[in-house]
């Protein structure tokens, strides 16, 4: 056994509590290791050194390079005590504790090393947020989404017509509004609304006036009449936060351009010298936009009127949340005052991050957001269905690895997507192959997480790089493709009502065959996927088929998917 490998660490993402009482604890070693057992030697904390229980870890997962051990405990008490139990295969014992590794372990003397529980606090636990329990979310790039009668002077080209980064096609709130039959016939019940403050681009990522919806898109009024009528549909509606940066044309700024150092806004931003200099953009931004100057977000009046401004939003427009653009280049003090804030007005506000990376550190104390855009999982599929980079095995593997570096919780509250506003479509990225693009969706909508449907990608929108992937969405049905719709709508239906985001989850390989399981006490759906060129035999026995793909005479064919469903009581 290398003792180097072994992982854990009391109180973080290897040991947590679940509820008031109980705990999820794991264990993590090299993949393959000598290991033929490992126990958990517990009690309650003040207990610990009287005697000891003994229950055996199950190694759940593995993936490349680890094994992952997991248990849960029901507790007694708050307070617990643990130590690691390995047995190798030459029959030897090993000890694992906060000191490391040891050959033997005196429980008297427990209180000194052994890991901890130290107390749990209900304020403490990390829950799946209700807001989001059983949500399908569509997102809405709201220049391109409706135009409807929009006499906006603004607007440059005419709709459906080939798009530039500068292409203002007039889609409102109100266009969302009479579109609502529509989008609630895809079985969503949430929306996530690009920018729709006050800005110059059509993206409106240029912030002007927070306190101002977007003339282009509409009034307080349009906002009102969407977030009331969705509201009233029992859907949710989140906007986009973007707090990292402004507009150059924003007052603060243009307050320093004139004042320099002496402005009372100069602090605001991060400007080497005293005065702007806009030809050599001598002032943080985001990226290279240098129309996009960055706020100080550690300054606390910049806290101060950002978080005003969400509140607005909240409290005047009853909206339930917001996505936070470029969210893990912004403080962590910023964004636990922005919930506790938010929290004050709707306990259940959700917070959903652009965190494109591992995102522990937002997500795993529970106290900045519920959710992140979970561009992992986007990556995962892209490399094993459109690319077919890796194989079934690597792609279990990558899952098994991003599950693993968050608590339980939290994964049943990440955003799963495979198209956005800053990605090519899905589609395109499959070279419009619809089976793949069938299989990619059946993923999205059965895997732990909460899936996200892009605009326009349930009819066969096409578009890679920006612009093309922020195309206007054709209402003439007859450039539907309605094979595509059919397939997204039934695996949405199926979402909703095997309320698959609230089971359990567990990830295999049968050779060529990924295999995916949801499952509690009373039912296992199953979702087996051939990425290969070989026909696969796979026998439904007590199994009900749910949905299908190139699956015929119990033979999985080249580039397929069958979904099927077993009750077990």
């Amino acid at each position: 056994m290398e003792n180097s490998s072994l992982r854990h660490i009391a109180d973080s993402l290897y040991s947590f509590a679940l509820s008031i009482n109980e705990v999820e604890i794991r264990l993590i070693t090299k993949k393959d290791d000598d290991i033929v057992k490992v126990e958990l030697m517990y009690n309650e904390k003040y207990k610990f050194h009287k005697f000891v229980n003994f229950l055996e870890m199950k190694k759940v997962a593995s993936d490349d390079s680890k094994d992952y051990y997991v248990i849960r405990l029901k507790l007694t008490d708050k307070r617990l005590a643990y130590v690691f139990k390995i047995t190798l295969k030459d029959g030897s014992i090993k000890y694992f504790s906060e000191f490391g590794v040891s050959d033997s372990y005196d429980i008297k003397q427990g209180q000194f090393n052994f890991f901890q529980v130290s107390y749990i606090n209900k304020n403490d636990l990390i829950k799946v947020s209700p807001v989001l329990a059983n949500r399908r979310f569509y997102q809405i790039f709201v220049d391109r989404f409706n135009k409807e009668d929009n006499l906006n002077p603004r607007i440059n080209i005419r709709w459906g017509e080939d798009i530039t980064s500068s292409s203002i096609a007039g889609g409102t709130l109100k266009g969302i509004l009479d579109k609502l039959d529509y989008i609630e016939s895809l079985n969503v019940n949430a929306l996530y609304l690009t920018p729709i403050c006050e800005a110059e681009t059509n993206h409106k990522y240029d912030t002007i006036d927070y306190f101002k919806v977007a003339s282009d898109f509409g009034s307080d009024i349009d906002l009102k009449n969407l977030v009331d009528e969705v509201h009233k549909r029992k859907m949710i509606i989140l906007l986009d936060g973007v707090y990292n940066h402004v507009s150059t044309h924003f007052f603060a700024f243009e307050d320093v351009k004139k004042y320099g150092k002496k402005s009372k806004y100069y602090d605001w931003f991060y400007i080497d010298g005293d005065e702007v200099d806009m030809k050599k953009g001598n002032y943080e931004s985001f990226g290279t936009a240098k129309f996009l100057p960055r706020l100080n977000l550690n300054n606390l009046e910049v806290q101060d009127y950002l978080i005003e401004a969400a509140k607005h939003y909240v409290i005047n427009f009853n909206i339930d949340g917001y996505r936070l653009d470029v969210s893990d280049e912004i403080p962590h003090s910023f964004w636990i005052r922005l919930r506790n804030e938010l929290n004050k007005i709707n306990a259940n506000i959700v917070l959903l991050g652009e965190n494109w990376h591992d995102a522990h550190a937002f997500l795993n104390d529970g106290f900045e957001f519920d959710s992140i855009m979970n561009y992992a999982f986007t990556r995962d599929v892209l490399d094993y269905v459109a690319y077919e980079r890796i194989d079934a095995i690597k792609f279990k593997n990558r899952l098994v690895s991003n599950y693993f570096r968050y608590k339980t919780p939290i994964n049943y509250n990440l955003l799963n997507l495979l198209s956005s506003h800053d990605i090519p479509r899905f589609y395109s990225e499959c070279k419009e192959d619809i089976d793949k693009l069938f299989i990619g969706y059946a993923l999205l909508y059965t895997y732990i997480g909460v899936p996200c449907l892009y605009y326009g990608d349930e009819i066969g929108l096409t578009g890679l790089a920006d612009p093309n992937n922020r195309k206007c969405f054709d209402w003439d049905e007859s450039q539907w493709n309605f094979d595509i719709l059919k397939m997204i709508k039934a695996l949405a239906k199926i979402h909703e009502e095997q309320n698959i985001n609230s089971l359990g989850i567990s990830v295999d390989c049968d050779k060529n065959l990924f295999i995916l399981k949801r499952f509690d006490e009373e039912k296992e759906i199953k979702l087996i996927i051939n990425m290969s060129k070989d026909v696969s035999a796979y026998q439904i026995d007590d199994e009900k088929i749910l949905l299908s793909h190139n699956y015929k005479e119990d033979k999985l064919l080249a580039k397929s998917f069958v979904l099927t469903l077993n009750k077990l009581k």
